[in-house]
């Protein structure tokens, strides 16, 4: 599926929209990926917005695993509509039960002080091995991510920052021009924001990898500046502490121009499974 269709829902009655699932028949995925919920609730909470406003943030928590074969219906709850700013709710339902539940907030063109921290250094995208070719992603569920290019900078190019637990870099962008549709662009940077940032808890701990339950907890994304899905991003990425089963991870997103255009936080599940002890 195209991210358009990925992300054109359908709507059911005032506030409940419906959303496709990737290729049921195919039998690749078990669990919903978290990117793809979370990506078709905020172009639910868009909908409900007058086209002024812009998302500028959003924090969901993932509640239940997903069916990947089964639609999601989701529920908007318009919670405020204020002169600057736009307030949402929406609720992911799937066989009658929640599971994920996102705010996001909108506010219109507004002007105030700028600065931002400088873009790290990283290995330019055309040098990198593409996602298919790194052996922690080389699995049949991934093909969902055909259309897009994915390179992960290896650990041995990285610039590490000292006092930093743990980093990860990754390039990605649409294969394919997408239409000068802003929204677009930025429904899906949040289905793709899902994808690698666990991962970055997990650099140090490859003898470990096999044997972990893992999987998204909460996800909060900020949008500062407008960018383009279809161009080249640098994902920037680091976890700064893991515990209790739960690893802590942060991105910061730029472009190519060094703009840095959004930052996300996650926080994610990384307990060993029942039958290992380390």
């Amino acid at each position: 599926m195209s991210i358009e269709q990925i992300l054109g829902l359908e709507q059911l009655e005032v506030n409940i929209y419906r959303g496709t699932m990737w290729s049921p028949e195919s039998g690749f995925l078990q669990r919903t990926f978290g990117g793809h919920v979370a990506g078709q609730s905020l172009v639910s909470a868009v909908r409900t917005v007058n086209p002024e406003f812009q998302v500028h943030s959003l924090h969901g928590y993932f509640l239940r695993p997903g069916d990947a074969t089964a639609p999601t219906v989701y529920i908007v709850e318009r919670l405020r509509d204020g002169g600057s700013f736009v307030t949402r709710r929406v609720n992911a339902i799937q066989h009658g039960e929640n599971i994920f539940s996102m705010s996001a907030s909108f506010q219109t063109d507004q002007s105030g002080i700028e600065h931002q921290d400088a873009v790290p250094s990283a290995a330019p995208p055309d040098d990198l091995p593409a996602l298919s070719d790194i052996k922690a992603f080389d699995d049949a569920g991934f093909k969902q991510f055909a259309e897009w290019d994915v390179r992960i900078v290896p650990q041995d190019k990285l610039a590490r920052l000292p006092g930093k637990a743990s980093q990860q870099q990754v390039w990605f962008r649409h294969r394919d021009p997408l239409p000068d549709d802003y929204v677009l662009h930025i429904c899906a940077l949040a289905y793709m924001s899902d994808l690698t940032l666990l991962g970055s808890a997990q650099v140090h701990h490859a003898d470990e990898r096999g044997h972990l339950m893992v999987a998204s907890l909460d996800h909060a994304m900020w949008f500062m500046r407008q960018f383009r899905a279809d161009e080249w991003l640098l994902y920037d990425q680091s976890s700064p502490s893991a515990s209790g089963g739960r690893s802590l991870c942060q991105g910061k997103i730029f472009n190519q121009d060094g703009e840095m255009v959004a930052a996300v936080m996650q926080e994610g599940l990384t307990r060993y499974k029942r039958d290992f002890t380390p």
